[in-house]
C-alpha cells in the first residue's frame, strides 16, 4: 500500500509543491529555532537561579557574584547587576554618607538597571516573532493550497464531464496534503510561541523583582565610603 502522504505529494501539481516546499523549509527553521531556545532559556534559567542563590547568600555588607568571563551562560541578572554597581559608584562619588545621596539618582539606579534588562530579554526574544509568523501563516498556506486543489478538482470534473474518482481525486488529494502540512507547521510553532512568551513573562518580572531588591538591599547595606565590594567566584 502506498504512502497516502508521498502519494498526495506525488500528484500534486506546481502550485501545491511550491506551497509544501514553503511549509517544509519554514518547519525546518521553527524546529531549528525551538530547540535552539529552548537550550538558551533553560540555561538562562539556571544561571539566574544559581546568581539569585549566591547573591541573596551573600553576607551583609557584600555582594557576590559570578564573572562572566567564569561562566559561557547568557545571564541577564548578572548584567542588570553589574550594571546597577556601575550606576551606584557613579552617583555615589564624593558622598560621604548614603544619606546625602539625592532620590534622583535612585530612579536613574533603577532606570539603569531596567533598561539592561530590557536588553537582555528582548534578546531572549529575538526570532520569535518568526514562530508568530509561522503559527498565523502556516494555516493560511495551507487554505491556499486547498482552495487550489478544489479549483483543480472542478476543471478535472468539467474535463471528465462527471464527479468521478479519477476526475477529483487529483484536485482533493492536493488540496489535503497542504492543509495537513500547514496545520503541522502552524500547531507546534503556536504552542512553543506561547510557551517563550510565557518563559519571557516569568524572567521580567523575576528581573523586575530582583531590581527592586537590589536598590532595598543597597539603601540598607550600602558601604558609606561608597565602594561596593564584589567577589569574583
Amino acid at each position: 500500500m502506498n504512502n497516502p502522504f508521498l502519494q498526495s505529494i506525488q500528484d500534486s501539481g506546481p502550485v501545491g509543491l511550491g506551497i509544501l516546499l514553503l511549509l517544509f523549509f519554514g518547519s525546518i527553521y521553527s524546529w531549528t529555532l525551538i530547540i535552539y531556545k529552548l537550550s538558551l532559556f533553560r540555561q538562562v534559567r539556571r544561571s539566574m537561579e544559581e546568581f539569585f542563590r549566591r547573591f541573596s547568600g551573600a553576607r551583609k555588607g557584600a555582594f557576590s557574584l559570578t564573572s562572566p568571563s567564569l561562566s559561557p551562560d547568557p545571564n541577564p541578572a548578572y548584567d542588570v547587576y553589574r550594571a546597577g554597581c556601575d550606576q551606584l559608584a557613579r552617583i555615589s562619588a564624593g558622598t560621604d554618607r548614603l544619606e546625602d545621596i539625592p532620590p534622583g539618582d535612585w530612579e536613574l539606579l533603577s532606570e539603569k538597571m531596567q533598561r539592561t534588562a530590557d536588553l537582555g530579554t528582548s534578546y531572549l526574544e529575538k526570532g520569535l516573532i518568526f514562530l508568530a509568523t509561522a503559527a498565523s501563516t502556516g494555516p493560511l498556506l495551507g487554505i491556499l493550497g486547498t482552495v487550489y486543489g478544489v479549483l483543480i478538482a472542478f476543471q478535472g470534473m468539467g474535463r471528465y464531464g462527471s464527479a468521478s474518482i479519477d476526475a477529483v481525486a487529483p484536485g482533493i488529494s492536493e488540496a489535503l496534503i497542504t492543509t495537513v502540512f500547514g496545520l503541522i507547521v502552524a500547531i507546534p510553532a503556536l504552542v512553543l510561541y506561547n510557551y517563550f512568551q510565557n518563559s519571557l513573562k516569568n524572567l521580567v518580572f523575576q528581573l523586575d523583582n530582583f531590581i527592586a531588591d537590589f536598590i532595598d538591599r543597597a539603601r540598607r547595606e550600602y558601604h558609606p565610603d561608597g565602594e561596593i565590594k564584589v567577589k569574583s567566584k
